[in-house]
């Protein structure tokens, strides 16, 4: 049945009309779009006799997702709220120091004026003391009372603009309290998803195992994988990858970075129950961020059953790089990315137990070991 939906898909993708506009980068986008959904509506229909337990678990995984990333993006907002805060703090320090330090000098003014006393001109005047001294103490007085017009206007400005900051602060901390309020609550989302995930994982294992069918299931996983592949080969096959300015990916062997730094768990080719490890298996901490290996395209975004949340980056020359097991997922179909880019985060989605990466380089969808690729490791240690 599968292997019929592909061939229609794959005939309908080859018609004239999916016909590319290389000048039009964003008919480019649209048409990219259009054929995944042709491939992932394939996909779903071949994956309609899931059990019920399958189907919670790929909504759970994908609501914890939707999860993580609001609670990262809250933390972020945090940061700034409480960087806006400790600024304006500073400012409100600042003019309140500014203003009582005005306020000082407008009183060391006034005492000069009084000291010196009100009548003094007049007295010169009476006393006809020399015109030139005249003129020197009337210039004082013009000083030391323009000097008390600007004292005023600083201090009205000084205070005008600590009422601003005063005012700043106040909605700072308002929203502040209402991020720690969404994230208090997004926290609770997240604590229950994963309790459901652990029983629905509880309840999968056990019906996987009684039947033994564990061998079963780890080769149909990697036959919808390798269909998937299939059909993204075709689906962008006229689709340009690369502009004149980038470099091949084959020239780049051995200088490219790993995705993520961490412990090599599983090498490519090591022995498993359906047969060889196609890919490498990095174990790191739970929410790290994933990097793309090079300058790409993401050609798939989404929750497979055996991979969970799964985004796979298009390289040219018909090279793929995959990345599985993912948390969140931070780019979607057709997004541009560059070497380093943050694609996913590190997390536990397709039923895994500890958290890590399955990380996978395709030539032609047929698997290429990874260490060949990437930069050297060291111990077992790669990134």
């Amino acid at each position: 049945m599968l292997r019929q939906l592909l061939s229609l898909c794959l005939v309908f993708l080859m018609t004239p009309s999916f016909a590319l506009p290389e000048e039009d980068s964003q008919k480019q986008l649209t048409l990219l779009r259009e054929r995944m959904q042709i491939v992932e509506h394939n996909i779903a229909k071949t994956q309609r006799n899931k059990t019920k337990e399958e189907k919670d678990l790929r909504r759970i995984e994908k609501r914890l997702s939707e999860s993580s990333k609001k609670l990262r993006s809250l933390n972020g907002k945090l940061l700034t709220a409480q960087n806006k805060i400790k600024t304006l703090q500073q400012q409100q320090m600042k003019l309140k120091v500014g203003i009582e330090e005005q306020k000082g000098f407008l009183a060391e003014q006034l005492q000069s004026a009084y000291l010196m006393g009100k009548q003094q001109r007049v007295k010169m005047l009476l006393n006809q003391e020399s015109p030139d001294r005249m003129s020197r103490v009337m210039q004082y007085y013009d000083y030391f009372n323009q000097a008390r017009i600007d004292s005023v206007k600083a201090i009205e400005v000084d205070i005008l603009a600590l009422k601003t900051v005063e005012e700043q602060l106040l909605n700072e901390k308002r929203e502040l309290a209402s991020f720690v309020d969404a994230k208090r609550v997004e926290n609770k989302t997240l604590i229950a998803s994963k309790q459901s995930r652990k029983v629905i994982l509880a309840i999968l294992n056990k019906q996987i195992t009684s039947s033994g069918q564990e061998l079963s299931a780890l080769k149909e996983n990697e036959k919808r994988l390798t269909n998937l592949l299939a059909s993204i080969r075709q689906a962008i096959n006229d689709i340009p990858i690369l502009s004149k300015k980038d470099k091949s990916f084959v020239s780049l062997k051995g200088k490219l970075p790993w995705p993520i730094k961490g412990q090599l768990k599983k090498k490519f080719g090591s022995a498993r129950k359906s047969g060889r490890y196609d890919g490498v298996l990095i174990s790191a901490r739970e929410g790290s961020a994933i990097g793309s290996i090079s300058h790409g395209r993401v050609v798939y975004a989404d929750w497979l059953r055996g991979y969970g949340l799964l985004i796979i980056v298009d390289h040219g020359s018909t090279y793929l790089s995959l990345y599985a097991f993912n948390e969140s997922l931070y780019k979607e179909v057709g997004d541009w990315v560059e070497t380093g880019e943050t694609l996913a985060t590190i997390g536990v989605s397709g039923g895994q137990q500890k958290a890590g990466l399955y990380f996978s380089i395709r030539k032609n969808g047929k698997p290429v070991n990874p260490v060949h690729w990437c930069r050297a490791t060291r111990k077992g240690r790669v990134g």
